[in-house]
């Protein structure tokens, strides 16, 4: 009986260990945003929920997408529930620029995704 009760402790510590460990997944917070080339992009993080703002510099606005994202070592990977409602073919190319697994590299006041640097917007 005492040796199934320590077997019990030990399997119960391994278990708690492992849930603190999962818990501490890298998690951004704020909006970051780059404009290349007359389309901005901001990301605006809250937990685990991102959601992408797309701009077109002649049409303001033209969508923005909400998604959920991942960071593992120095990739990140977004999934994004209602892409496919965006019509827009230049806001579609910048969703797909968002697509699979993509470098990720955090500064004090920037982020770097698939090679481009987006600035922290207080």
């Amino acid at each position: 009986m005492k040796k199934t009760i320590k077997v019990l402790a030990l399997v119960m510590t391994a278990l708690m260990l492992c849930m603190a460990l999962a818990s501490c997944a890298k998690k951004l917070s704020g909006k970051y945003s780059a404009d290349i080339l007359g389309t901005g992009t901001t990301l605006t993080f809250d937990g685990s929920d991102v959601k992408l703002g797309i701009t077109v510099t002649l049409l303001g606005e033209v969508a923005s997408v909400d998604g959920t994202y991942t960071i593992e070592d120095d990739k990140i990977t977004f999934d994004f529930v209602d892409e496919e409602n965006v019509e827009n073919e230049k806001a579609k190319a910048v969703l797909a620029d968002f697509t699979g697994t993509l470098d990720f590299e955090e500064g004090d006041d920037y982020i770097k995704i698939g090679g481009v640097k987006y600035e922290k917007v207080d």
